[in-house]
């Protein structure tokens, strides 16, 4: 006779009928909190990577980006973004809705694993807490992978625990194929492998066998694969969040102490549930210690479904362990290297945070009825209906649960959809803790898109989310270095996105050139809030678009982001616009009978400095920094002159530094400078035939800049280049 599972069955039961009467109740509260307006903002944040990923999958079958590389990083995530895509197009909706589908479906796997590992209370309190919690509504409105990797990850778990735990093969097969599809959502995918030490424990000598061994090989040599494949074939998506290059530094990143970071934001953001968290380890241990003096005690007999350690006469509850003990490595372990500074990069593991409270609040629940029940016992001298303790127990449970959760404002849950660019964002919930507002790239990318020309060329400050607005991008300008972010390489002396494969704009200079040298185009400017960070954009080029009132075409939804445009053989803004030539600054061989010499180690000449050179150290010199520095020269037109310089490189024993000299953007001669750190003197004869200004512009443009610190030999930050003691100029009869 078949006795399984079918709905049939199912709904003969009451309880089951009202179990899927709350659970629909909570989805359908779930789908309207996350869906309304969803394809209202823009695309901000790494929105672009998911873009660009999904529509490379659609064109090519594979996210073979522009540039030519492969997007493997979140490869899964952009699969499944195509679906949504080719239902509802491009657009933002489809790509939030993704999140929308996997955010509710955590609401219903979430119980099911809080009802398997412990009861229906603990399972309808987690289902409730992600359905209404703040930071789940948000995230579940996102384009990134934020809640499709929390679903995977949580389906993982649940799997194993149904395969390894409970012996079921059909769920070990499943787990195994899970672990590793979580992996392809995002690498922190890994941390599940952390699910094999409380089995360890849990199965003892039963461990080593093929059930358990062959899936757990399976599994780590999937992950291996994957970082084989990471370091040496990933080109986009790559980061190992060190301060420098090499082993050295890379192992330095990790070999330290966990920063606090997580547990003090969780405090912040979650302060009740936080505390009943930590407290929750003192009552679990209590726990564990009480069923292990009551070797007759039964979990049944509280309505808790766990399954147990035993250690001799020791039984700890292996269910609320495993929680905690992921939870609490996952952490320290994301906590390593310089990844501690974001709450997003936990988000994946939240869910067992939830169970945990949820699971602690009803041991509480149970001590508190237990004691209510006896001294009602006690009182009236007869046991306790179970119906009248089961309603205790629910009673108190739900009240100790409305003084205890947090994370929900339910003004605040409806007014998500109704958020404007301009508004002020909860940064608890934000993408990042600097995120204060969502800004807009898509008034400025569509603006260009329907007014550009096919040879207009189109700059963008948001390498990401100009594209799927505009189509089209032929420079990136960014000056900024991050701790561990830096998506582009060297060609030569060029550095190329690796993304889409355009130049990216390193400096002012570069990009005063660029739009000196392209009059004969129409010049697009894309300045997203990056215009307004200074670890991002150079403040100088902020100032240099100040003094272009005239080029602002538009500013944005967000009041800070803004559109400029530069019609061809109109006028350009120069360096001299916002760093004016004087006496002070500018080089004169005149003066001077026809010949100047500066010296770089006396600080009195710090007035030379112009542009990419460091202040001048006594009796040192001037570095050159980054890849580029200016001088103010004024020399006669048809001269014949010569320039002495007196200088060495930062040696960097893999790359032999080179130095281009510029006079008005014309090449005047080039230094490959001896794989030595000594000072050697320069000749560069050169004539001003082509010359047409008073003030000319000396520039020298560096073959590599780099820190001391990631060479290793001093903890000096600065990128330098070459280190100046003497620049003379001198006219040739």
């Amino acid at each position: 006779m078949h006795t399984g599972f079918t709905v049939k069955n199912y709904f003969k039961d009451w309880k089951n009928i009202l179990t899927f009467l709350g659970l629909l109740a909570l989805a359908a509260a779930g789908i309207f909190l996350r869906i309304r307006n969803l394809g209202h903002l823009a695309f901000w944040g790494d929105d672009g990577h998911t873009f660009i990923g999904t529509i490379s999958i659609l064109n090519h079958g594979y996210p073979l980006l522009p540039s030519g590389n492969i997007l493997w990083h979140g490869i899964l995530g952009y699969y499944l973004d195509v679906i949504p895509v080719l239902i509802f197009g491009t657009g933002e909706f489809a790509f939030r809705i993704t999140s929308v589908f996997f955010g509710v479906s955590t609401i219903v796997l979430i119980y099911f694993v809080g009802k398997d590992l412990a009861n229906k209370y603990v399972g309808f309190l987690s289902a409730f807490l992600i359905t209404f919690s703040n930071w789940y509504i948000y995230f579940s409105r996102e384009v990134r992978y934020y809640s499709t990797l929390q679903f995977f990850f949580l389906l993982s778990f649940y799997f194993f625990y149904r395969g390894f735990v409970k012996n079921n093969k059909k769920f070990i097969i499943l787990a195994t194929v899970f672990i590793c599809l979580t992996h392809l959502v995002h690498g922190i995918g890994f941390l599940l492998l952390l699910l094999f030490i409380p089995l360890l424990f849990y199965l003892g000598r039963k461990f080593f066998k093929a059930r358990v061994l062959v899936p757990l090989a399976i599994i780590f040599a999937f992950n291996l694969l994957q970082v084989i494949n990471q370091v040496f074939f990933w080109k986009v998506g790559r980061s190992f969040y060190s301060t420098g290059s090499g082993l050295r530094s890379t192992l330095a990143a990790y070999l330290k102490v966990p920063d606090p970071f997580y547990f003090k934001k969780l405090e912040t953001m979650f302060p009740k549930m936080f505390i009943i968290f930590g407290a929750g380890i003192l009552i679990f241990i209590s726990f564990a210690i009480y069923v292990s003096i009551r070797q007759t005690f039964t979990y049944s007999s509280i309505k808790l479904n766990e399954d147990e350690i035993k250690l001799k006469r020791l039984r700890i509850p292996l269910n609320i362990f495993t929680l905690y003990f992921i939870f609490i490595f996952s952490i320290l372990i994301v906590s390593l290297g310089q990844m501690y500074n974001q709450q997003r990069y936990i988000y994946f593991i939240m869910p067992f945070f939830i169970l945990i409270f949820a699971y602690i609040l009803y041991l509480v629940s149970i001590f508190l009825s237990k004691t209510i029940s006896l001294a009602l016992k006690k009182l009236r001298n007869k046991e306790i209906d179970k119906r009248i303790s089961s309603t205790i127990l629910i009673i108190i449970f739900l009240i100790i649960s409305f003084f205890t959760i947090s994370g929900i404002d339910i003004n605040e849950a409806l007014a998500i959809p109704e958020i404007k660019h301009s508004d002020m964002l909860n940064v608890n919930y934000s993408i990042s803790s600097s995120r204060t507002y969502h800004w807009d790239a898509a008034e400025p990318g569509k603006y260009v898109r329907q007014h550009m020309s096919k040879d207009d060329i189109v700059i963008t400050t948001d390498i990401y989310n100009s594209y799927p607005y505009t189509r089209k991008i032929d420079y990136w300008l960014w000056t900024g270095d991050l701790v561990s972010w830096a998506p582009y390489h060297r060609e030569g002396s060029e550095v190329i996105d690796d993304t889409y494969g355009v130049r990216v704009l390193r400096s002012l200079i570069e990009f005063i050139d660029l739009l000196e040298t392209n009059r004969n185009s129409n010049i697009w400017l894309i300045a997203s809030p990056s215009l307004f960070i200074s670890g991002h954009i150079d403040p100088k080029i902020r100032e240099l678009l100040g003094n272009c009132p005239e080029n602002l075409i538009l500013t944005a939804r967000d009041n800070v982001s803004r559109l400029y445009y530069f019609q061809k053989d109109g006028n350009r803004p120069s360096i001299e616009t916002i760093i004016p030539p004087t006496e002070d600054n500018l080089i004169n061989p005149a003066l001077s009978n026809g010949t100047v010499e500066i010296d770089f180690t006396n600080p009195s000449n710090s007035n030379y400095l112009v542009y990419g050179m460091d202040s001048i150290e006594n009796g040192i010199g001037s570095w050159g920094m980054d890849r580029m520095s200016l001088l103010y020269v004024s020399l006669e037109k048809n001269k014949n002159y010569v320039l002495k310089i007196t200088a060495r490189p930062l040696l960097n024993p893999e790359i032999q530094q080179t130095m281009e000299i510029f006079l008005d953007n014309q090449i005047i001669g080039s230094i490959e400078f001896p794989n030595d750190d000594v000072f050697n003197q320069y000749f560069i004869e050169f004539s001003t035939d082509f010359i047409g200004k008073e003030v000319n512009i000396l520039k020298f443009i560096y073959g590599y800049s780099i820190t001391p610190k990631e060479l290793g030999i001093a903890s000096d930050s600065r990128n330098l280049s070459v280190l100046f003691v003497k620049i003379a100029i001198e006219k040739i009869d």
